[in-house]
Order: C-alpha cells, then sequence, then structure tokens
C-alpha cells in the first residue's frame, strides 16, 4: 500500500513544503513542492518574533495544510530551525500552528540540523570524506565526515540574513564592509579547528547553494539541467562572488540564474563558501540538492545510518529506478549476470584493462537498460538514454550518470557520437572506445535474454585459433534468442576488434 508524506521545513528566511509517495518498498518519490519566501529572521526583535512574523507564518502554514489535506498526505512531519530556535515567542508560535492549522512543528537544535544534513548527503553522494555546510537564512550548519561516518558538527549563529543585516547595508556593498564581512566569516570558521586544511570536498546544502550553481551552470552553458553533484572549482566561487558583489540589487536580479528573492541576501552566503574553501585548503565546493528535509525524511523512513558505502548507495539507487519504471527485475539482474559475467572473461583474456570503476557501470547501465520502455516500447533507447541522464541518480556523478545512460541505451555509433556531442562539456571523444566496447557487450547480453525468461544461463568466452567461441549454455539450442545474435555480435566484434562467433549448448536431460 503506498502512503503520502509531508515534510514541512519552517526556515528563516523560506519555509517549504514537500510531498513524497512512498511505495511498499520504502522507495520514495517527490511529487510537489512548495516555497514560501518568510524571512523570520527579518521578523526577530529583542529576541522575539514580531507580530506580522506570525501572522505570515501561521497564514502560510495554513496554505500547506489545505494543499496537504488535498494531496490527502496520511503523515506529516514539521521542523523549524534557527529562527524560531532563538525567539523567546517560538513556542508560542508552533502552539498557535498546532491549534489552527493542525500541523505539529518541532524545534529541532542546531546539532540535529547539521546532522540531518549529514545524512542526506550520505544518502545522495558517493563521497568517503568531506565537509558539509548548510547555510540557511539565521544559523549556518557545518559538519566533517570521514570514511562517510560523521565526526564532528557545528552549527553557527549567523545565516544570508542576518549576516546581511549585520554587514551590508549598501545597494552596492562597499570594500569596507566586504572587508569586515569576510573578516568575521575568517574567525567564525577559525573558532572550529577541525575544519584546518582538511584538502576535501566542501559540500554546500540549501537554497544559496543551489543558487550559485544555477548562476555558474548558466555562466557556461552547462548541458546537463541538473545541480545535485555538480562541482565548483573555488576560483569560479570567488569569480562569481567579484563578479555580482559589485552590481547593484536590481542588477543582481537580472543575472541569469540569480533566485529573484534571494538576490539581496546570496552575497553573505556566497561569501561564506569562499571563506570555508579556504580554511579547509578545499579546491572544489559540490552542490547538493539534498539537505535538511531529506536527512528528516531519511530518518523516519530508513532510520539513522546512511548507506555505509558507495556500492550500497548504488544498489538503492538502482533498485529505486527499477521500482519506480516498472522494470522487470528478474530479466534486468539476469543481464547484469551476463555482462559481467562477460566483462571479467574479456578481462581474464587480456582484451581490456577496464577496472572496478568500469564494472560498476556496467553493473548499473545493465540493471536500468529497460527504464525507458515504461514510456513508450518504440524509441525506448532513447528514453532510457533521456531518464538516466536527467532523472537524479543518487550516488553518482554527471560524467558517471551519462556513461551509464549512454551505455544503457547503446544501439550505434551515430547514435553515441549525437550524445557525446551535446555532452561535450561533460564527455569526450575520448570516452568513445569506452561506451562502445561496454555497450556492444550490453547489447549482446541483452539479446541474450530477448524473451526475458532466462533461458540462456550462462556465457562461455573461449579463444580458438586466433578467433573466440562464445558458448551459449541453455535449456535448448532453439530459442528465440539465437536468431537475434547475429546483428550484435557483428558490433561487438567491430568495436572489440576480434573475430568472433557463438555456439549454441543444451543442457544435459536430467535424468
Amino acid at each position: 500500500m503506498t502512503k503520502s508524506i509531508g515534510v514541512i521545513d519552517l526556515g528563516s528566511n523560506t519555509a517549504r513544503l514537500v510531498i513524497y509517495q512512498q511505495d511498499e518498498q520504502g522507495n520514495l518519490t517527490e511529487v510537489d513542492n512548495i516555497k514560501r519566501s518568510l524571512r523570520l529572521s527579518n521578523h526577530l526583535q529583542n529576541n522575539r518574533l514580531d507580530d506580522d512574523g506570525m501572522a505570515i507564518t501561521l497564514t502560510c502554514l495554513r496554505q500547506f495544510k489545505e494543499l496537504l489535506d488535498a494531496r490527502q498526505v496520511q503523515q506529516t512531519i514539521g521542523v523549524a530551525t534557527a529562527a524560531v530556535r532563538q525567539a523567546e515567542n517560538g513556542v508560542e508560535l508552533l502552539e498557535r500552528i498546532k491549534a489552527e492549522a493542525g500541523i505539529t512543528i518541532q524545534i529541532l537544535t542546531g546539532e540535529e540540523e547539521a546532522r540531518y544534513g549529514y545524512l542526506a548527503v550520505m544518502d545522495s553522494m558517493n563521497v568517503d570524506e568531506g565537509i558539509t555546510i548548510d547555510i540557511g537564512g539565521g544559523s549556518t550548519e557545518v559538519t566533517y565526515f570521514q570514511n562517510r561516518k560523521l565526526k564532528e558538527s557545528h552549527s553557527f549563529p549567523f545565516g544570508i540574513v542576518t549576516l546581511t543585516k549585520r554587514f551590508l547595508h549598501s545597494d552596492i556593498p562597499t570594500e569596507a564592509e566586504f572587508t569586515q564581512l569576510r573578516s568575521f566569516l575568517a574567525d567564525s570558521f577559525a573558532s572550529k579547528p577541525w575544519l584546518k586544511n582538511k584538502q576535501c570536498p566542501v559540500i554546500a546544502i540549501g537554497g544559496t547553494a543551489r543558487n550559485l550553481g544555477k548562476i555558474h551552470q548558466r555562466s557556461v552553458h552547462y548541458s546537463m539541467d541538473s545541480l545535485h553533484h555538480y562541482p565548483i572549482s573555488k576560483e569560479n566561487v570567488t569569480s562569481i562572488l567579484e563578479h555580482i558583489r559589485i552590481l547593484s540589487l536590481e542588477e543582481r536580479r537580472q543575472v541569469p540564474g540569480m533566485s529573484k528573492d534571494r538576490a539581496d541576501v546570496v552575497l553573505s552566503g556566497i561569501a561564506a563558501f569562499e571563506s570555508l574553501l579556504s580554511y579547509t585548503g578545499s579546491d572544489v565546493l559540490l552542490i547538493s540538492n539534498k539537505g535538511l528535509r531529506e536527512g528528516v525524511l531519511y530518518e523516519s523512513v530508513w532510520g539513522a545510518e546512511p548507506p555505509a558505502t558507495g556500492s550500497e548507495l548504488h544498489a538503492k539507487t538502482a533498485a529505486q529506478f527499477m521500482n519506480r519504471y516498472h522494470i522487470d527485475t528478474i530479466h534486468a539482474q539476469h543481464v547484469k549476470s551476463l555482462s559481467l559475467s562477460l566483462f571479467d572473461q574479456l578481462g581474464a583474456q587480456r582484451l581490456h584493462a577496464f577496472g572496478q570503476e568500469e564494472r560498476e557501470l556496467l553493473a548499473s547501465a545493465s540493471l536500468l537498460h529497460d527504464a525507458g520502455r515504461s514510456i513508450n516500447v518504440y524509441e525506448s533507447s532513447e528514453h532510457t538514454f533521456y531518464l538516466l541522464s536527467q532523472v537524479l541518480m543518487a550516488g553518482f556523478t554527471h560524467r558517471e550518470r551519462l556513461l551509464i545512460a549512454m551505455l544503457a541505451s547503446y544501439k550505434s555509433n551515430k547514435l553515441l557520437l549525437g550524445q557525446i556531442s551535446r555532452h561535450a562539456d561533460i564527455v569526450s571523444k575520448q570516452d568513445k572506445n569506452l561506451i562502445e566496447k561496454l555497450g556492444t557487450l550490453l547489447l549482446v547480453s541483452r539479446m541474450l535474454d530477448r524473451s526475458m525468461t532466462q533461458s540462456i544461463h550462462a556465457v562461455q568466452l573461449i579463444k580458438t585459433n586466433g578467433s573466440y567461441l562464445l558458448r551459449c549454455m541453455g535449456k535448448r539450442t532453439d530459442h528465440l534468442e539465437y536468431s537475434l545474435l547475429d546483428e550484435p555480435l557483428i558490433k561487438f566484434s567491430k568495436a572489440w576488434k576480434i573475430p568472433i562467433a557463438y555456439t549454441a549448448v543444451a543442457d544435459s536431460p536430467k535424468t
């Protein structure tokens, strides 16, 4: 039985409601997402939320309740962060929300907020060591993890709204204002020596991070419409900051990719990323599209422990894709088994020098090659490429997603060259050899279970007098698969530059 879950994040800058559909296996699909800019940090007067802040929050939560009811959501999880946490009348606000909107909201501690961000990253990125930074309107959470285990965390009592209010008073901030902001940020991060010179990726969470990613993608005309796991070099973070900080507010709003309701506070957030990159000695900022809400949801559904390894995360992602796009699991697993068997045998024959990374890409592509059939059997290859390259695949980089999509959808070199051309900023013509070889390998493996009956249960690659024989072991020697195997083997032979034929071997009758 499916279940709807709503997650409300009542933040210091924005309030957001995200609704998820959970299937019988526990897999989650986002089905609705709505955001309101409340700027609660600006409504904190003498440590109390003013009447206007209380009123706009209550109105927003009543509207969220209308959507929850319309969607027939069975479970709602609500959390509040820095502004409500810091307000003396924060509890009073939550009591009124409960009474007037029927929604229960829990105030998170700074440490809880930091841990939820870490959980979200571990469930969506294959990174063994890193630092996370989640800068909201009124607080900034930072963590350090190693071997995918949380080691340190801290919540700083400042965010993009409060930093802007404190330091950046001019329409175009002066050099003195920026110097003071940078000095404050440097001193703040230096108060946590465990951050110093870690030289690992800094993973940026939240709306400011997503906005920075969009600005950079627009500036370089990036070919993928995806932010999660998008890398930006330290130099490019500084370059963007230097460019937009000399613009007026109205000019900043016109910057391609800029969120118009964040343009007045975004400078403080990007300055925080720059400062943290400098103190940690890190040269890359990774954008995370997953954060507090996903961490809260993860703990509610799966528990507090994230996937222990990247391989576990990849397996979970594949399982979710297979369920979401109605992929025949038994067929997919059989194709994977045949593909990996061929991969290993080709390696043993010294016909390739690919390693574990390429093997895992082939495994994922084998499991997901039929994703496009859920849209249309005709042009299913094109649909497969689109889904695997455009729908988030947790745990994979953009380059890995594209390689998997190209392998899973491989039909011909003409199609492949078109895909590479469209994404020349991420993959290159040098990748053609890898994709062609593993793509034709997968093509043969798919054809060996074309009827989806697993009638051909194993293959053996045999070298004979300078050529190769693919020995196919099945229930009979007249399966449908054998009548369709010639064309894929021709493509395989051309890609691998080896002559190859096949022979069908029937299983011995049981006695």
